[in-house]
C-alpha cells in the first residue's frame, strides 16, 4: 500500500497562462515570469522567453491562407507556409515542435491531394478528348476527379480550426497525414 501523496497536480495550461500574466502585471518581465514558473515546476522545462507557453499554433493559423480567393494557388501557399513554419517552431519547445511537425505533414498532405486531383482531372480530360466523344453533349465525367478538392478543402478547414483550438490550450494535436517529416526522437512523439 502506498502512502498518500502531498503532491498537487500541476495547473492547467490556462491557469499557467493566467499566472504568467499575473506576474507580468506585477512588474515582472516575460522572461522573469516564465523563469519563475519553470523553477516552481508549473511550466515544463524548455526555452525560456515570450513564446515559451506557445504550443505550435502558428502553422495552423498559416493554414487558413488556403481560403484566400485565389483558386489552387492559395492551397499551395497554405501548405508550403505550414511546412515552412516548422523549423522556427522547433526552437520553442518540444510541444511546439511536435505540433508544428504534425501541421507541416498535414499541410503537405493537403497540397499533395489537391495536386493529384488536378493531375487526374487533366489526364482524364485528355483521355476523353482522344476518344470518340459526341462533341458538346459529352458527359463531364472527368470533372468528377475535382470532387476530392472540395472534400479536402472542408477537411483542411476543420483540421486547421481544431489545430488552432487544441494548440491554444497547450495540447498536442495529431491530424492525419503523410509523414513527410518524422519526429526527431520517437520518445518526443509518444510523450506529446
Amino acid at each position: 500500500m502506498t502512502p498518500p501523496s502531498n503532491h498537487t497536480p500541476p495547473p492547467s495550461a490556462h491557469e499557467a497562462r493566467e499566472l504568467l500574466h499575473q506576474l507580468q502585471r506585477e512588474g515582472f518581465s516575460a522572461e522573469e515570469a516564465d523563469l519563475a514558473l519553470r523553477e516552481a515546476g508549473i511550466v515544463p522545462p524548455g526555452p525560456a522567453g515570450h513564446g515559451a507557453l506557445e504550443a505550435g499554433r502558428t502553422p495552423y493559423l498559416l493554414g487558413l491562407l488556403a481560403w484566400l480567393p485565389i483558386p489552387f494557388v492559395s492551397v499551395l501557399i497554405a501548405g508550403v507556409a505550414m511546412a515552412a513554419a516548422y523549423p522556427s517552431q522547433r526552437r520553442r519547445s518540444a510541444l511546439a515542435a511536435e505540433n508544428a511537425r504534425r501541421a507541416a505533414n498535414w499541410g503537405l498532405t493537403y497540397v499533395l491531394g489537391v495536386v493529384l486531383s488536378i493531375a487526374a482531372t487533366i489526364l482524364m480530360v485528355l483521355v476523353a478528348q482522344g476518344a470518340d466523344t459526341a462533341g458538346p453533349d459529352a458527359s463531364p465525367w472527368p470533372l468528377v476527379f475535382l470532387l476530392p478538392i472540395f472534400g479536402l478543402g472542408i477537411a483542411h478547414l476543420v483540421i486547421t480550426i481544431m489545430g488552432i483550438r487544441r494548440t491554444s490550450r497547450l495540447q498536442a494535436f495529431n491530424p492525419p497525414g503523410v509523414p513527410f517529416f518524422r519526429a526527431a526522437t520517437p520518445e518526443v512523439a509518444r510523450a506529446v
